[in-house]
């Protein structure tokens, strides 16, 4: 099976790679896992049947049948991860675990985030750079974006492995790396969907100061007596932006 350009396949090409990606979800046996996008399943047979459950989304009809003939009794939903809704499946906690088309993988993980009461733990094969704004902090500058400060509220993000290009076939023109989150709580001291307003607007113009870029938020008079109305969004750690959106909420919301 040929990859396509258009569903944005890189297919992995080594076993013992493929059995460190799942490595990273530990313990197999009590973990009901769905994998993104499996392709020719060099990622799936180290999984199938080693699982509680096991669930395979794949967008391509040819890569659907293909699973199909090669693993029997496979579990395969034949749609578009981003357009369906979890939790027409999922009732409990599961696990994620694919080779992220990297042309969508933010959307996927902001997909991640919106279910985060169900997905417990994700593995996810990424490129490079896209891997490094999920960890990235404010002295990275130009990798810290939205992710950076909206993933670690719910998402300890940690580095499994970078592979190059001849990992796949087709080779892609990046490095790619590999990584694993896990599930953590937060005390919130805002609304969520606020806080996800806040970064947005203000990672939208990035070179503004916040009080020019949130002005279509809160009035500039009332946000220049905050201490980060000076900065830039790079500037502020996760935390400082949920001050930020409190002090907002307070002060707006109310």
């Amino acid at each position: 099976m040929k990859a396509k350009k258009h569903f944005g396949q890189h297919f992995l090409t080594n076993n013992e790679t493929a059995q460190t990606i799942v490595n990273g979800l530990g313990d197999l046996a009590l973990q009901d896992v769905l994998e993104i996008g499996p392709g020719m399943g060099m990622i799936t047979q180290h999984m199938i049947k080693k699982t509680k459950r096991f669930r395979a989304i794949e967008i391509d009809p040819e890569a659907a049948s293909y699973l199909k003939e090669h693993f029997h009794d496979i579990a395969i939903v034949e749609a578009d991860f981003l357009k369906i809704n979890l939790r027409d499946y999922y009732k409990n906690p599961f696990s994620l675990i694919g080779n992220f088309p990297y042309n969508i993988s933010s959307q996927i993980v902001f997909k991640i985030l919106e279910n985060h009461d169900l997905v417990e733990r994700w593995v996810g094969m990424f490129q490079l750079e896209m891997g490094i704004r999920l960890i990235a902090v404010p002295a990275d500058k130009k990798d810290y974006g939205i992710l950076s400060v909206l993933t670690p509220f719910y998402y300890k993000i940690e580095k499994i492995m970078t592979l190059g290009p001849e990992a796949f076939d087709p080779p892609p023109r990046v490095n790619s790396i590999v990584v694993r989150a896990s599930k953590i709580s937060h005390e919130w001291q805002c609304d969520p969907k606020t806080l996800k307003h806040v970064v947005k607007t203000a990672f939208g113009q990035r070179r503004k100061t916040l009080s020019n870029s949130l002005s279509t938020i809160i009035p500039k008079d009332i946000l220049n007596t905050h201490r980060f109305s000076t900065l830039r969004p790079e500037s502020l750690t996760y935390l400082q932006f949920e001050e930020l959106t409190a002090f907002i909420e307070k002060n707006v919301c109310n």
